[in-house]
């Protein structure tokens, strides 16, 4: 008769470590698990051998949370929600430091156009796309010697490069999320 003893302490860990998934999702991976562990020890290995091969029960869990925490995003198709994940793993993932940098620099560019909006609202002068000795600026600037060239149409590029960088900061966070996913060990 075989001994259980270390295989169910085994278990148990997994099953606390997995703590964050759904019921009906850690109970199959607990199941399966232990039919693999089941088959070593009906191959003749120890307790110890078929677990070796498992590794620490935190770890083997690591995969199965990262899967579920990246599916999570992917199907919330929230911003934060994809931005979030992709800082927890921006550490391990050359991909998810690009998605989020991406979306950092396409989001800033966003705010920026929309500030210039708002500021055109309130001080028209102030805003536009300056043309002058110097080379060209969309935006705020000190226009000494540089004229306006669009007027009012600045606002239909402004708002256009709005949603332009925000379909970009989206496009980041959603190719870098399902980079990563697809990067991830399965078991």
């Amino acid at each position: 008769m075989t001994d259980y003893t270390d295989i169910d302490a085994w278990l148990d860990r997994l099953d606390q470590a997995l703590l964050r998934l759904p019921e009906d999702e850690r109970a199959d991976i607990i199941g399966e698990t232990r039919g693999h562990l089941e088959e070593r020890l009906d191959a003749g290995l120890t307790s110890t051998s078929a677990l070796a091969g498992f590794g620490r029960a935190e770890a083997y869990a690591r995969a199965f949370l990262d899967d579920y925490a990246l599916t999570q995003a992917l199907d919330s198709r929230r911003s934060l929600a994809m931005a979030r994940v992709l800082f927890d793993f921006a550490g391990r993932s050359l991909v998810a430091m690009l998605g989020l940098i991406g979306f950092v620099i396409f989001s800033a560019t966003m705010l920026a156009a929309v500030v210039c909006i708002l500021v055109k609202l309130v001080k028209p002068g102030l805003v536009g796309l300056w043309s002058g000795p110097n080379g060209v600026v969309l935006g705020m600037t000190s226009h000494t010697g540089m004229h306006d060239v669009l007027g009012n149409w600045v606002y239909a590029v402004l708002l256009l490069l709005v949603i332009i960088d925000a379909a970009l900061a989206r496009f980041s966070l959603i190719f870098a999320v399902k980079g990563v996913k697809g990067r991830e060990p399965t078991t």
